[in-house]
């Protein structure tokens, strides 16, 4: 019974982890086309955040996947809204919550882990 009870919890828990390789497919198809202001790696085209510019984005590899899920939806639904964001809101407002978290997945897993430039 224990066993059974453990199980179930630990399969609750997956459910909300992205899927890494989906993520990758969706990081690299042309719809989205990430790399064009993030970098092939996610390295970002933005050193610091007064560098930012249209087609210069930040640094996103490594980054904590909560976060960058977060960050997807509010950008999707016009949430967050910048001058910088509209690019990306129309790439990304189409995509489903699953597609956020297996998006948010893979670029967690680009690089090593640290807090992206807005993360507090």
């Amino acid at each position: 019974m224990k066993f059974v009870v453990i199980l179930t919890i630990l399969m609750s828990f997956s459910s909300f982890a992205g899927d890494v390789a989906n993520g990758e497919k969706l990081w690299n198809s042309k719809k989205l086309n990430c790399a064009q202001c993030h970098g092939k790696k996610g390295e970002g085209k933005a050193a610091t955040a007064d560098k930012i510019r249209a087609m210069k984005a930040p640094k996103i590899a490594g980054c904590d996947e909560k976060y960058i899920a977060e960050q997807l939806k509010a950008i999707g639904t016009k949430a967050r809204k910048t001058k910088y964001t509209a690019m990306m809101m129309s790439r990304v407002k189409k995509l489903s919550a699953k597609e956020y978290a297996d998006l948010a997945a893979y670029v967690s897993k680009m690089g090593p882990a640290h807090k992206c430039m807005y993360q507090k």
